[in-house]
């Protein structure tokens, strides 16, 4: 269907609606596929959740919902702009080009590629209206052999997000299962630039990604709202590191409302450290690390550079008797605690009607935990169920704002 204003005004105007009911009254609104546009409407609000300055913008077009869920956010495309040193940038797998958009910024000139030709042609569109004029753009599939054919000139960088997901409903974690695959073309990317920035799922594992990618110089990873949402590794053509030995720098943020969290580590001396543990002692406050400090595996290092308490090697809580107002995740402070013991929790309810309950290395997930306790879900207060040593214990305590 081709980009209309009728179409797109439809689509601005009527993003508030009931859209079953819009869609159950599709005979009021001749010269509009209905079907498109709630798929529109629903992708478009997507989109300006992640890009809130877009919101504005009426005539931007978004055709795909999936595509818009599988999007950057403007926080994690703002990020990528550090890998930028002004020269020419490849976007491998542009969608929506909100990463090209921002990148865009930072660059002389940036070729947008992107296979699926709807997503091509609204993004070519969206990018009119914003005014950018310093992209090429690309329809094509990239596999072996076709990125030689574009003429695109040496670049100082190449990203790449390589599709996880084949359908709606089959989705694809390993880097060499997903398309384009970067191991099939990782030649061809270096003979383009020396660097390359990947984006690959967060549920990798980064100890097993290492090993497949000697090339990997530094390891990204982005929360937004304390989810975690990109795990990026930045691969330089000329090194080849042995990661046993070398240094890693690992870098951790933590995008939130109120104050983003930033927290940088080597996952070399992360491993080779030993952690201060609490001794079965649980003091003032509690802690627990974000989520990507937690995805990035900084255990030890978490520990060593705010000096606190880790509960035991497997509970990722932390302790101290001083409150540290610039920790990067949330912080407690203890009302009680108590073992993991009926006789010991049986009068939980009274105190406790309602709770926040977490659980970290428990033998119980949080719904069996919260049927046993028989606690209503919300409130001021949290409950965490975890180990400490060989104990099983709750401890209930409130957040610190």
């Amino acid at each position: 269907m081709p980009i209309n204003h009728f179409f797109l005004d439809f689509i601005y105007n009527h993003s508030g609606d009931n859209l079953v009911d819009l869609l159950l009254h599709s005979d009021q609104f001749p010269g509009i596929d209905l079907k498109l546009a709630v798929n529109s409407i629903e992708a478009r609000k997507k989109i300006i959740e992640k890009v809130p300055e877009w919101d504005t913008i009426k005539s931007l077009y978004f055709p795909k919902k999936l595509n818009a869920e599988q999007a950057s956010s403007m926080f994690t495309a703002l990020y990528k702009q550090r890998f930028s040193d002004g020269g020419v940038i490849v976007d491998l797998t542009g969608g929506y080009g909100i990463d090209s958009f921002y990148l865009s910024k930072k660059t002389s000139q940036l070729h947008y590629i992107e296979a699926d030709p709807e997503i091509y042609e609204a993004t070519l569109h969206n990018f009119n209206v914003l005014n950018v004029s310093n992209v090429v753009f690309h329809n094509i599939t990239i596999k072996e052999g076709v990125l030689s054919t574009l003429g695109i000139p040496s670049s100082s960088l190449i990203y790449l997000d390589p599709a996880r997901r084949r359908s709606s409903d089959i989705r694809h974690y390993l880097i060499e299962e997903c398309e384009p695959n970067f191991f099939a073309i990782k030649d061809e990317l270096f003979n383009l630039s020396s660097k390359v920035l990947l984006k690959v799922s967060p549920m990798l594992d980064i100890t097993e990604s290492l090993r497949k990618i000697p090339q990997i110089r530094e390891i990204h990873v982005l929360s937004v709202g304390n989810e975690c949402k990109e795990l990026l590794f930045l691969i330089e053509k000329d090194v080849t590191t042995n990661h046993s030995k070398n240094t890693i720098p690992v870098f951790t943020v933590n995008f939130s409302k109120s104050q983003n969290e930033y927290f940088n580590f080597d996952l070399k001396a992360e491993k080779k450290a030993t952690a201060q543990y609490s001794q079965g002692k649980i003091c003032k406050y509690i802690y627990e690390p974000n989520s990507s400090i937690i995805k990035a595996g900084a255990y030890v290092s978490i520990s060593l550079i705010y000096d606190i308490l880790k509960l035991s090697k497997h509970t990722h809580l932390y302790t101290s008797d001083c409150l540290l107002p610039d920790f990067p995740g949330r912080s407690f402070e203890v009302i009680e605690i108590m073992e993991f013991k009926k006789r010991d929790f049986i009068n939980i309810k009274k105190r406790y009607p309602k709770a926040n309950i977490t659980t970290r290395n428990f033998p119980l997930n949080v719904k069996e935990l919260r049927e046993i306790l028989q606690i209503s879900d919300g409130g001021d207060i949290y409950i965490f169920g975890c180990m400490l040593e060989e104990k099983r214990i709750l401890i209930s305590c409130k957040k610190i704002t």
